[in-house]
C-alpha cells in the first residue's frame, strides 16, 4: 500500500467518526432547513464549530500538567500542547470560526478575503492578513467544502509560511473538494460535520443548504 493510499484510507475513518454523533447531526439538519433564520443559522453552525473543535482536540499532541487543588492534594490532567492559529475565509465562515475559537479561546488567528467567480468558479484572494506560523498547527475553518479552489488557495499561502500541520473544518463538504484537498497533500487533516455527495454545475454542494453567506448576514 502505497503513502497516499495508506493516508487517504486514515482520512476517510477519520472522517466517517464524526457521523456518529447524533447531536452534531440534527444541527447540520437544522442549518440545511429553509425556514433557519439568520440568527439561528448563525448560532447552529457556531455550535458546530465547538463539537468539530473538541473532536481536533483529541487528535492534538497533549502534556501532562499538575494543579493542586484547595484540598492541597495534586491532581494530573493532559492539556492540549499546540501552537494553534485559527484562519477563516470571509464571510461565510466566521460563525464556524467563532465555534472552534470558543473551544481554542487562546488561540491566533487570521483571515482570508476571497471572491469567486461565478463562471469560473475560480477565487482571488483580495485580503490576507496571517501571523507568524511557522511550525504552528493551523486550523482553517470554513462553512462549506465544494470544489476545494478556495480552499487550496488558502493552503498554498499557508504552506509557504511552514506551518507544522494544516487541519480543514467544515460544516458540509462534498466528496470531490475533500478528493482535491488530498490530491494535494494527503496530510492535511479534514473534518466535516457532513459530506455531501455531489456538486451542481455551478459548483453548489448538493444537497447543501444554499450560499451560506447569504444565509448568515443576507443577499449580498
Amino acid at each position: 500500500m502505497n503513502k497516499f493510499i495508506l493516508f487517504f484510507f486514515i482520512q476517510i475513518i477519520s472522517i466517517f467518526s464524526l457521523f456518529s454523533n447524533p447531536i452534531l447531526e440534527s444541527l447540520v439538519y437544522k442549518i440545511r432547513d429553509p425556514n433557519t433564520d439568520k440568527k439561528e443559522f448563525r448560532e447552529y453552525l457556531e455550535k458546530i464549530g465547538e463539537y468539530i473543535a473538541l473532536d481536533i482536540a483529541k487528535d492534538l499532541k497533549t502534556k501532562k500538567q499538575n494543579i493542586q487543588t484547595v484540598m492541597q492534594v495534586d491532581a494530573e490532567h493532559n492539556i492540549v500542547d499546540e501552537n494553534i492559529v485559527l484562519v477563516t475565509i470571509l464571510r461565510a465562515g466566521l460563525p464556524l470560526f467563532n465555534g472552534v475559537f470558543k473551544v481554542f479561546p487562546e488561540s491566533e488567528a487570521g483571515f482570508f478575503a476571497m471572491q469567486r467567480n461565478e463562471k469560473t468558479l475560480k477565487a482571488s484572494v483580495d485580503y490576507v492578513a496571517l501571523p507568524p506560523l511557522e511550525g504552528k498547527t493551523v486550523i482553517i475553518a470554513d462553512t462549506m467544502l465544494a470544489t476545494g479552489g478556495s480552499m487550496l488557495d488558502a493552503i498554498k499561502i499557508i504552506e509557504k509560511r511552514n506551518p507544522k500541520n494544516i487541519i480543514l473544518v467544515s460544516a458540509i463538504a462534498a466528496q470531490e473538494g475533500i478528493d482535491n484537498i488530498l490530491k494535494h497533500d494527503p496530510s492535511i487533516k479534514i473534518y466535516p460535520a457532513y459530506v455531501d455527495p455531489i456538486l451542481n454545475e455551478v459548483g453548489y454542494i448538493v444537497p447543501g443548504l444554499g450560499d451560506a453567506g447569504d444565509r448568515c448576514y443576507g443577499i449580498k
